[in-house]
């Protein structure tokens, strides 16, 4: 099992990158919620994705 300074050290260094990261990530979520499924989009409609992958 690792030490507790590894893991101490994991979250401590290069929280920057990490959070740039994740920061992009919930901005393309985003994008891609309001594009897709909430906007007008004609590609995609809600209704379509429940008929091709019912629940």
């Amino acid at each position: 099992m690792m030490s507790k300074n590894r893991i101490k050290n994991i979250f401590i260094h290069n929280w920057k990158p990490k959070l740039i990261c994740l920061v992009c990530a919930v901005a393309v979520w985003l994008m891609v919620n309001h594009l897709l499924v909430r906007g007008e989009s004609p590609e995609w409609s809600i209704d379509d994705i429940r008929l091709s992958v019912p629940e």
